[in-house]
C-alpha cells in the first residue's frame, strides 16, 4: 500500500522508504555507476555543487520510479516535477542558478525562499532529504551481514526521513519493513555494478554534506 502524505514535499521522500528495496530488485532499476560518476562530477574543489551535473545525477536515480507502472505515476511525477523545476529556473537564470551555493545566495537575498513555494531550495532540500535515506540504505546493503535487513534499514530510517515525517507516516513505514526482500535479492538484481556500491555511498555522502553545510549556513535546513 501507499502512503498518503500531506504535502508533496514528502510524498517521494516517503514513497522511497517504502518502495526502494523493492525497486532494486527489478531487473530495470539504475544504473549505480552513472549515477556514482554524475554526482562525482557535481562536486566542486571550492566545496559547492553544480546543479546541472546533480540534475543528471538525480534524473538517473529518480528513473526507479517509472517502472512501476500507473498505480505509482503520481510520485513518479512529483519527483520529475521538482527536477523540472529546478532545470527550469537552471534554463532561465544560469548565472544565478549554476551552482547550489549561487542558487541559495540569490533566492535569500531576493527573499524568494519566503515568499514562495516553487523555490529551488525548497525544491532541493526535498530531493536532499531523500538522498540521505538512499546513501543510508546504500550503506546497509554494503555492511550488514544478515539477509533480513530489516531492523538496520528501520534504524536508517529513524535517523533520516522519520524527523520530517508525521507520527502516521512513520507508523507505516514500520509496518512496510517486514515486507523488504532478503539482502541477497536485492544484490542479485541491482546493475550493473553493485560491487560499486561502497564508493558510490561515499559520493553520496560528500554530496549529501556539501549541500548540507550550505543549508545549515544559511539557515534553510526548516524551510516549509
Amino acid at each position: 500500500a501507499v502512503v498518503s502524505t500531506q504535502s508533496t514535499g514528502s510524498c517521494s521522500s516517503c514513497w522511497l522508504v517504502f518502495n526502494l528495496p523493492a525497486l532494486l530488485a527489478c531487473n530495470m532499476v539504475l544504473d549505480l555507476q552513472l549515477v556514482e560518476t554524475q554526482f562525482n562530477e557535481s562536486l566542486s574543489e571550492d566545496g559547492d555543487v553544480t546543479l546541472e551535473l546533480y540534475i543528471l545525477a538525480y534524473t538517473e536515480l529518480s528513473k526507479v520510479f517509472d517502472v512501476l507502472g500507473s498505480l505509482f505515476r503520481f510520485v513518479a511525477t512529483d519527483v520529475h516535477n521538482k527536477l523540472a523545476l529546478l532545470q527550469s529556473k537552471l534554463d532561465d537564470s544560469p548565472n544565478h542558478y549554476r551552482t547550489i551555493r549561487s542558487m541559495v545566495q540569490y533566492e535569500v537575498s531576493e527573499g524568494l525562499t519566503s515568499t514562495s513555494n516553487r523555490n529551488g531550495c525548497r525544491t532541493l532540500l526535498r530531493l536532499h532529504r531523500a538522498l540521505e535515506f538512499v546513501s543510508g540504505f546504500m550503506d546497509t546493503l554494503e555492511v550488514c551481514q544478515e539477509e533480513n535487513i530489516s531492523k538496520p534499514v528501520w534504524e536508517v530510517y529513524n535517523s533520516t526521513l522519520a524527523h520530517h515525517h508525521t507520527w502516521m507516516v512513520r507508523k507505516s513505514v514500520g509496518a512496510a519493513m517486514y515486507t523488504l526482500p532478503f539482502r541477497g535479492t536485492i544484490l542479485a538484481e541491482v546493475g550493473p555494478s553493485p560491487t560499486c556500491i561502497p564508493s558510490l555511498v561515499k559520493v553520496l555522502t560528500k554530496v549529501y554534506d556539501t549541500v548540507q553545510d550550505t543549508y545549515q549556513t544559511n539557515n534553510l535546513l526548516t524551510l516549509k
